[in-house]
């Protein structure tokens, strides 16, 4: 089991399942993602079995196999090697001499009688000074060695989160009819738990406003009902503004129009209309069987007026909701009311919340790793003193930090 351990602890595991995950990242943005099995025209060979679906790559199962390693693989490291080196009592290491200078960032020698000067430097530079006989040891900015470890931290985090999103979450959408009942269940792509809700939706209404006339917003009015048909709750949701509740989100999206209403002689009549959409508005076009010719309506808004248009005449009357047609006539044939239908997209996301967590230890990962770290070693000579330091940044300039940090001279050393 400790071979285990150390065998997925090590840098080059990680790499490589990395690398394999981008390699299948870079595959699923290529593939048309169909959820289909993709055969070749040779022999017709089957490509991609369930372990290896490459037009379902992100949702099957050597995919997450290959998550969980790396997610294994980062805690291995992290509590084998992060957390242990973390430790400051263990990081106490006192030199009785250096054995090469090329090891080092920094180094030089001064007289024997400075050592007062150096410590008290030491102490005011903020590092923390330990002494051991004959020799000294200093560091600073011991929290930068926190930034591996939060690194490790957020992508364990962000792949749990992404787990937990793959298998308890789902994104639906639905176009829906006003006044129409419907259950959830036109989701994009294939899941692996498909988990939606049993519970059907009403649409009990839709309206758009409008300003300067233009569209400007338009709104859902929803009820969920249980298994019976009995309302549970009743809630509005408009673009922007999506409604919460028990962890799902929804949102509204967009709308249309479907057909229309009319009625001749108190009987109800439906026909389909024809969308036409420009930079700036929409227009709607339906033809009424109601007499040899035909009738023509145009609109381009859900407020109730239109335009009507005798098709073999060149003639255009303005009309709203309600009027009828040919006042001449003894027959009353008007327009009613629109069909329209709203568009909504439900989600449901669990691991939101780690994933917030996961991409925030990320971005502090980000600022610890400017912090520097630095080790300075003090070892004393028969007439004279060693000094030598390490640290993780700016490693050219460290020989010019060691002097400005006693206030010394390159000339008189």
């Amino acid at each position: 089991m400790s071979f285990f351990i150390r065998w997925l602890a090590n840098i080059k595991v990680a790499i490589f399942l990395l690398f394999a995950i981008i390699v299948c990242s870079v595959v699923g943005s290529v593939v048309e993602q169909t959820g289909n099995t993709i055969l070749l025209n040779k022999n017709d060979f089957l490509l991609s079995s369930k372990l290896f679906n490459f037009s379902n790559i992100f949702n099957n199962f050597g995919f997450f196999i290959l998550n969980f390693f790396l997610a294994l693989s980062l805690l291995s490291c992290t509590f084998s090697q992060q957390l242990p080196s973390f430790d400051f009592c263990r990081g106490l290491s006192f030199l009785k001499k250096f054995l090469s200078t090329e090891s080092l960032d920094g180094s030089f020698i001064v007289p024997y009688n400075w050592f007062p000067y150096l410590i008290s430097s030491l102490s005011k530079k903020d590092y923390i000074v330990f002494q051991k006989s004959k020799s000294v040891y200093a560091s600073k900015g011991f929290a930068g060695r926190l930034g591996p470890i939060f690194v490790h931290l957020s992508m364990v985090l962000i792949l749990i989160g992404s787990l937990i999103s793959a298998f308890e979450g789902f994104l639906a959408q639905e176009f829906i009819p006003k006044g129409e009942i419907t259950y959830l269940q036109n989701l994009p792509t294939d899941h692996i738990l498909e988990n939606l809700p049993l519970y059907p939706i009403r649409i009990n209404d839709f309206w758009v406003s409008h300003i300067k006339g233009l569209i400007h917003q338009f709104y859902s009015n929803l009820s969920s009902l249980d298994a019976k048909g009995k309302e549970i709750n009743q809630f509005t949701l408009s673009v922007n503004h999506p409604f919460v509740q028990n962890g799902l989100v929804w949102y509204q999206t967009d709308w249309d129009v479907i057909g229309l209403k009319y009625e001749i002689n108190k009987i109800l009549y439906q026909v389909p209309v024809t969308s036409i959409s420009t930079s700036q508005k929409r227009l709607w076009i339906s033809w009424l069987p109601i007499s040899n010719e035909g009738l023509s309506i145009f609109f381009e808004t859900m407020r109730g007026d239109f335009i009507a248009r005798i098709s073999n005449k060149d003639q255009s009357i303005y009309l709203e909701f309600g009027q009828n047609l040919f006042s001449k006539s003894n027959r009353t044939t008007s327009i009613v009311d629109l069909l329209s239908c709203t568009g909504l997209q439900i989600k449901r996301d669990p691991g939101e919340s780690i994933l917030s967590i996961g991409f925030g230890f990320l971005i502090i990962s980000t600022f610890i790793s400017y912090l520097s770290y630095s080790r300075i070693w003090i070892i004393k000579q028969l007439k004279n003193l060693k000094i030598g330091g390490l640290t993780n940044r700016s490693k050219l300039r460290f020989d010019y930090d060691l002097l400005n940090l006693f206030n010394l001279d390159i000339k008189n050393l």
